[in-house]
């Protein structure tokens, strides 16, 4: 894939994680519910800094990793290309039921802040993120992986932050919302499904070009 259409691919893959609910978006409605904008927001930042510590992880953790053996680029590409149609299958399979609790008493930004950061750092589909999907979009003949990595984590804040952000503000505003609805949830996850899908497919494939050019 070419620089700009693997930009747009990644871009286009974090969008559909983040927009699906997860352990992350629930942390941001609660707290939005329970504590209104303030905590909402304190909630957002939380996941922020969680992230940009995964993001740091991966920067540090990938170079080593092929500073050691090369190869294990190409290993992490097929495991990504399958972990991405695997977490497809699932969104696709899902059954969803209501699961956001009523509001409650208030929640503190404070509270909401830790909360956030502990769920992040504490979910380990996001270090399965950063060590198998980031791989997906390296270039070997690019700048060096750390910095590569960088990048890429600086994408996925700049659609996170503003996505959970706005989810925030609309839970504040609006209560329950569009999350309460599970018809909604559903179709969400049945599009983030086939979008995932179609991106494991087509990254098996570039993963395949690599080990037979000339097939």
């Amino acid at each position: 894939m070419g620089d700009a259409l693997m930009i747009w691919t990644f871009a286009l893959l974090v969008l559909a994680i983040v927009v699906t609910p997860g352990a992350d978006m629930a942390i941001v409605v609660t707290s939005a519910l329970g504590g209104g904008r303030v905590a909402g927001l304190a909630a957002v930042g939380g996941i922020a800094i969680g992230a940009s510590a995964h993001i740091l992880f991966s920067a540090a953790g990938l170079s080593a990793l092929v500073a050691a053996d090369p190869e294990v680029l190409a290993l992490l590409g097929w495991a990504g290309a399958a972990y991405l149609l695997w977490l497809a299958a699932g969104f696709l399979r899902a059954k969803v039921e209501p699961a956001l609790p009523a509001p409650g008493a208030a929640v503190a930004p404070g509270a909401a802040l830790r909360r956030a950061i502990a769920t992040n750092l504490l979910n380990p589909k996001a270090y399965l993120f950063v060590l198998i999907v980031f791989p997906q979009f390296i270039r070997r003949d690019g700048w060096p992986i750390g910095v590569q990595a960088l990048l890429l984590g600086g994408l996925v804040l700049a659609i996170a932050v503003p996505v959970y952000g706005g989810l925030a503000l609309a839970a504040a505003r609006a209560a329950q919302g569009l999350l309460a609805r599970p018809a909604a949830i559903l179709l969400v996850h049945r599009g983030a499904g086939i979008l995932l899908g179609g991106i494991g497919l087509t990254l098996a494939m570039a993963q395949a070009n690599l080990f037979n050019p000339g097939g």
